[in-house]
């Protein structure tokens, strides 16, 4: 299960991932974020409360910061649990997209 919510903070649009970003949740994940992109010149993931993250998680974390990309846009995740970092760090993501070990707004 997932709980995402939103917020503003200093120009950065704030989408806050809490549980687990999984199969099952990945479509809402990527929703929320494309969304948060397609809208927002600066967007972050905080995933202070995300205990999980699957391959079907990561793609839509990815999906999101390509979108970003595309526009011109800023994306970065931040406060990554220790699983969720190892899971970065594995995948190679932590290579590709903006990390920040706290909110960056």
């Amino acid at each position: 299960m997932i709980q995402v919510t939103e917020d503003t903070r200093n120009g950065w649009r704030v989408v806050t991932v809490t549980g687990r970003a999984d199969a099952e949740s990945a479509d809402t994940l990527e929703a929320t974020l494309r969304s948060a992109v397609e809208s927002n010149a600066r967007v972050v993931a905080d995933f202070a409360a995300l205990v999980y993250i699957s391959s079907a998680g990561l793609r839509a974390v990815l999906q999101a910061a390509r979108v970003a990309q595309s526009r011109g846009s800023e994306f970065a995740v931040c406060s990554l649990t220790e699983f969720v970092r190892k899971v970065f760090d594995m995948s190679g993501l932590n290579k590709i997209l903006h990390i920040h070990g706290e909110l960056p707004c």
